[in-house]
């Protein structure tokens, strides 16, 4: 079979062409976007929320009301005292939340994503990812809706709205690998992906703006409790966007392109033929569980993962806190801030998906030393400038602003060509199991990482902080080294249909990479031309 952009000629037959652009699997991948969108606003918009959300008393260092002696016991530098000048408590901080029960609930929604990863990889087998991703997201969005209702009554309540939440959102990985391993050719997965796993960073800025500008209003007394407060309002919104988002996936997605009642016969067909040249295993196929566990693949995507993740989930849940204590910033500037970062990684993301596909079509790189490359500048990028960032304080609060937007800018070269696409490339169907199995045991970092973060950062010192960005750098670190050292970049003998006709990916460095997976050494007698 030969390939020249999106034609395909199978066996000497009619050419098949489904260009990408107006396709259903482009606007499949925006609805994705959309909904991966919904879900990380829902899981981080919290971060910047619980500052608003809570009282300032909370906290035992900031009883005492002489501002002087809040600034000496924080080893606060005397040029930044004009920061810490005292201001009223917002009628919206009404929360008594103490820092470490700010830890566990900030932590609490990985608790539920940990339980339901594996549990997902097989459900949506037996739901299908459509059906299965739009009962997810509706579940998220619900929980999301009624957090505003508990939080008034007690902190353990919304623990179990958290957990809740993660639990749901446990399973969307697992169900997306699932669904784009029928839907997506392997010339356009990166593409299709990447542009897909954007939509984590563009959830994540538009909670951290929109959360902060909620956070600036308050309703009259005399209105309920339930709609007197602006944070309220951002918890309703993301809800009910997502529970609309569900109806919407429902109409128009499908498990595979030949159930989908909106896609061209043509798309349809050229479809088909990409896959079945790929020789990837059936959907239906049982899964390698012996093979997959002692797989090279499989050990790197946990390892990489593990680090990478706790790296990222303490980022995610603890900057705008870290604004706050050290860099001495309002409510106001915290939301705006804290979405910096997020706003260049989104950009990095949506435009180096592409740019991993062209070097491999080019074959400027192999696939393998492509995804080894984007996974080391979106790993050690972070870590060279959280290891920076520990040594700056309120004096130079905005170099650190700078370095945070550098270095979670860069790590967007992970999520558009690092572990999270290679997962698909080693995998093949089975790429829902190993993303739950990974993504189960990453979540540790998940619940762990806030709260280690508020036991560190008890007093609120730049001297604590410096701890606690140098343990995330170091988990950068380790995750860029595991991946260099072990990342597999061709569909692995046990979730393949014929090892010996390695066809997969138009790579012609797959049959270099065939020869060390197979055990016997054989090598296919007609690579692709």
């Amino acid at each position: 079979m030969a390939k020249k952009k999106d034609v395909y000629v199978i066996s000497g037959t009619q050419e098949v062409k489904a260009p990408l652009v107006c396709s259903i699997r482009l606007l499949l991948a925006c609805l994705a976007f959309l909904g991966f969108f919904l879900c990380y606003a829902q899981r981080n918009g919290l971060s910047v929320s619980i500052v608003c959300m809570v009282d300032p008393d909370a906290d035992n260092v900031t009883l005492s009301k002489d501002i002087n002696s809040v600034a000496v016991s924080r080893n606060i530098p005397a040029s930044c005292h004009k920061h810490t000048v005292e201001k009223s408590r917002s009628a919206s901080q009404v929360l008594l939340w103490p820092k470490q029960t700010r830890g566990v609930i900030l932590g609490s929604f990985y608790w539920g994503y940990a339980l339901t990863q594996v549990a997902s990889s097989v459900a949506v087998n037996l739901l299908g990812p459509k059906r299965f991703l739009a009962i997810l997201i509706f579940i998220s969005s619900a929980a999301t809706m009624v957090l505003p209702i508990f939080a008034k009554l007690h902190p353990s309540f919304v623990i179990l709205i958290r957990v809740v939440a993660g639990a749901a959102q446990g399973g969307l990985w697992p169900t997306i690998f699932r669904f784009w391993a029928t839907w997506a050719p392997a010339a356009e997965l990166t593409t299709l992906l990447s542009f897909q796993s954007s939509g984590p960073s563009m959830g994540t800025i538009v909670s951290l703006i929109i959360g902060g500008l909620f956070c600036t209003f308050s309703l009259n007394d005399a209105i309920p409790y339930l709609f007197r407060y602006g944070w309220e309002y951002f918890f309703y919104l993301l809800g009910g966007l997502g529970i609309l988002w569900s109806i919407v996936w429902l109409i128009f997605a499908s498990d595979t392109p030949s159930t989908n009642t909106h896609i061209s016969e043509n798309e349809k067909e050229y479809i088909r033929s990409c896959k079945a040249a790929e020789k990837i295993q059936d959907t239906r196929t049982k899964v390698p569980w012996g093979p997959m566990l002692r797989s090279q693949g499989f050990w790197c995507i946990l390892i990489s993962m593990f680090f990478c993740d706790f790296g990222l989930y303490a980022i995610w849940a603890v900057v705008p806190e870290y604004m706050n204590e050290v860099l001495l910033f309002s409510i106001e500037e915290n939301g705006f801030l804290s979405a910096l970062p997020h706003m260049a990684s989104f950009v990095v993301v949506l435009s180096t998906g592409g740019l991993a596909d062209f070097i491999i079509r080019r074959k400027f790189l192999s696939r393998v030393n492509t995804r080894k490359l984007f996974h080391g500048i979106g790993t050690l990028s972070p870590a060279i400038c959280l290891l920076i960032i520990s040594f700056l304080d309120c004096e130079r609060r905005y170099s650190a602003v700078l370095l945070l937007v550098i270095g979670i800018a860069l790590n967007g070269f992970m999520m558009s060509g690092g572990y999270v696409v290679n997962v698909g490339d080693f995998s093949g169907v089975h790429s829902g199991v190993v993303f739950g199995i990974c993504n189960t045991i990453s979540c540790i970092g998940g619940f762990c990482a806030p709260y280690i973060t508020s036991i560190i950062t008890k007093h609120k010192t730049p001297a604590e902080w410096k701890i606690a960005f140098t343990l995330y750098a170091g988990s950068f670190l380790i995750s860029a080294i595991a991946f260099a050292l072990l990342a597999r970049g061709e569909t692995e003998p046990w979730a393949r249909d014929d090892v010996h006709d390695e066809k997969i990916n138009y790579d012609v460095d797959a049959k270099k990479e065939l020869m060390e997976m197979s055990p016997v050494g054989i090598v296919p007698d007609n690579p692709v031309v």
